[in-house]
């Protein structure tokens, strides 16, 4: 994979992980791919039903903690290129 089709894959999807934060928070809008889940609205247990999304939809393990720790969709893609579902 060469760095720019990963940019294009991390940039895909991190626009599905905003659409989950913007399903699970009920937002009217897509987020920005770079609002922080905790600044936008999100809390521990919405937290908990966009891991689940996040984690079924695009077929990797995210965890309650990768959301904190990374906030962001840009960040989160990374995370989720980075760990295939077993």
């Amino acid at each position: 994979m060469t760095v720019d089709s990963a940019t294009e894959e991390a940039r895909a999807i991190a626009v599905r992980i905003a659409t989950v934060f913007k399903e699970v928070l009920g937002a009217q809008d897509v987020p920005d791919t770079s609002s922080g889940f905790l600044d936008i609205g999100g809390d521990s247990l919405t937290a908990a039903r966009a891991v689940s999304l996040i984690s079924s939809r695009l077929g990797v393990r995210i965890t309650v903690r990768d959301l904190f720790r990374s906030q962001t969709p840009e960040s989160l893609a990374l995370v989720a290129l980075r760990r295939p579902a077993a």
